[in-house]
């Protein structure tokens, strides 16, 4: 029985279940030991890459066409595995042994999670529906050493993403004619006098920031707009303590209130790929063989991506049912 092959597409086809404590995979329309089929000594991929993915096994017997037990349960996630699509590939075995290949969090696989990485204090209430928050950490560049562009946060047990950071976007609820100092828009939280109002590239500096009795703000510009503002139009304003949401508050936040500010991180996966043809790019290698590929986001929210040649060999067989389905790519922030 050879350590490995040069086939990542051996014949498969059917469903399989799997007794956890036994290590029994039971097939249903499986063709186990047949000619061109699974034999002992092959890798089975549980579940789909694509959708719901196990982890890998190797084979040791084979009882019948419908019948097979792995060695080892180290590769796989733990969870359920019942009438489930598979592959089978002559990847190497010892992958199914090596704690950094399995498919399980309580050895080293893990998903995308959420770390908090600041806490700030907002400056004046946000009410529901704002897609602006306050808050105060002193100038633009000391806030961006503790959250960026793609951070999140926690709103109503909700992550929201932040689009920017001391600039916010808000729609005039009225028109502002040309010559005119005036801009009215829903209540723009954190909007203070000596903030800046961008038009048409030019910068005008806030002198005001009143309300009507109607509850919008009333920002008036130490400067004239040289041109018109129709209402509904959306605007810009920067200031050292706005920042811009993706989506609106769902709770209003208090005065004077913690601001959760947390990062995606993590998202760790690891997988043995049967490469017939030298590529080149980020996430591929210029060798031929089977390759480990490694994906993870850093603690700055990056996606990162390591290759390793476990065999360097030619003639690797992957189509067309090998397993050519995508790399789980976490997803990068920022």
């Amino acid at each position: 029985m050879a350590l490995w092959g040069n086939n990542d597409a051996v014949g498969s086809g059917g469903t399989v279940s799997l007794n956890y404590d036994t290590g029994v995979v039971t097939g249903t329309a499986t063709t186990f030991g047949a000619t061109g089929g699974p034999q002992v000594g092959d890798v089975i991929r549980f579940g789909d890459r694509s959708g719901t993915f196990f982890g890998d096994a190797a084979i040791v017997s084979i009882a019948s066409a419908t019948s097979c037990t792995i060695g080892s349960t180290m590769g796989l996630s733990g969870a359920a595995i019942s009438g489930v699509e598979f592959l089978v590939t002559e990847a190497p075995q010892y992958t199914v042994l090596d704690r950094s290949f399995s498919d399980s969090s309580h050895i080293n696989h893990e998903g995308p999670g959420y770390v908090t990485q600041h806490t700030g204090t907002a400056t004046t209430n946000a009410g529901i529906g704002s897609t602006c928050i306050p808050l105060f950490v002193g100038h633009r560049s000391h806030l961006k050493k503790h959250i960026k562009v793609g951070d999140t946060i926690v709103n109503d047990s909700n992550n929201i993403a932040i689009v920017s950071i001391g600039t916010c976007l808000a729609r005039t609820t009225v028109n502002s004619g040309i010559g005119s100092n005036k801009i009215s828009v829903p209540t723009v939280p954190g909007l203070k006098k000596g903030d800046k109002f961008h038009l048409g590239g030019v910068e005008h500096s806030i002198t005001i920031v009143g309300r009507n009795p109607a509850g919008a703000s009333i920002v008036t510009l130490g400067s004239t707009i040289a041109s018109g503002i129709a209402t509904n139009q959306s605007v810009l304003f920067s200031g050292t303590d706005l920042i811009g949401l993706e989506g609106p508050l769902t709770a209003g936040i208090a005065t004077g209130a913690d601001v959760v500010f947390q990062r995606l991180v993590a998202g760790y996966d690891k997988v043995v790929y049967g490469i017939s043809t030298d590529t080149s790019g980020s996430y591929h290698v210029s060798h031929q063989g089977w390759v480990g590929v490694t994906t993870y986001l850093d603690n700055q929210g990056n996606l990162r991506v390591k290759s390793e040649v476990l065999v360097a060999g030619s003639g690797i067989n992957t189509a067309p049912d090998g397993f050519a389905q995508s790399i789980q790519y976490p997803t990068p922030q920022g």
